[in-house]
């Protein structure tokens, strides 16, 4: 069972905000997730943030540093936190807290290199070709009207693939079921590119139409 340490947590915080940390990824993707977070319009600064999937915390460690006041960790692994600020949950966790009407909502969600193995088997997790998307859905569920979602998966415009049971590759036509829902708001950089969508509201479908009409082609 991991154990999550205040201190190493700090210690990731301290790095972040140097510009120097290099979480999972490297130093150029932890600063490409850094700069989605600043352009999430909402949820961020001051809000209860969703990580979906994280074995070491650079990624919470980024998220406190953006300015988030809870931070709560969903991994399928147990994971003890020592950070007062960070609460981890299991699968089943989570889901006995959303029936019993006990998880509060999110003002947003982050995730970065997750859940493109969603529904792959690779965690233990069980198959389904829609794990994924299933996800992003499931956290659509759980995060308040306008909440952000910062999301890096591997990305090209024009491949995408499947690499059992390592992944997918996200592309044209994949991508867009992943914002079922959602508006996008910022495209940003990065190996993994870091999207950021909002949660949409009630008056996004009447302008929908309008939107579709100018025929914008959207996460290039």
């Amino acid at each position: 069972m991991a154990v999550w340490t205040e201190k190493i947590i700090q210690d990731y915080i301290s790095l972040a905000k140097d510009n120097n940390l290099k979480g999972t990824y490297g130093i150029l993707e932890t600063n490409a997730l850094r700069d989605g977070l600043k352009h999430a319009p909402v949820g961020i600064k001051n809000g209860r943030v969703l990580v979906i999937g994280s074995e070491i915390p650079w990624v919470e460690a980024c998220v406190l540093e953006a300015g988030a006041r809870e931070v709560v960790t969903l991994e399928y692994g147990k994971i003890v936190s020592k950070h007062p600020k960070i609460k981890t949950m299991i699968p089943d966790q989570f889901r006995k807290s959303y029936l019993d009407k006990t998880l509060r909502r999110f003002d947003a969600i982050v995730t970065y290199s997750s859940i493109e193995h969603s529904g792959l088997g690779r965690y233990g997790d069980g198959l389904n070709p829609w794990g994924d998307i299933i996800a992003i859905a499931s956290g659509w569920c759980v995060t308040k009207e306008g909440g952000s979602l910062i999301i890096g998966v591997e990305y090209s415009y024009e491949m995408e693939r499947i690499k059992f049971n390592a992944g997918r590759w996200y592309g044209k036509i994949r991508y867009p079921y992943l914002a079922t829902n959602w508006k996008q708001h910022y495209s940003g950089h990065g190996r993994q590119r870091v999207h950021v969508v909002t949660k949409i509201n009630v008056n996004f479908t009447s302008t929908l139409g309008y939107d579709l009409k100018k025929r914008i082609r959207i996460f290039l």
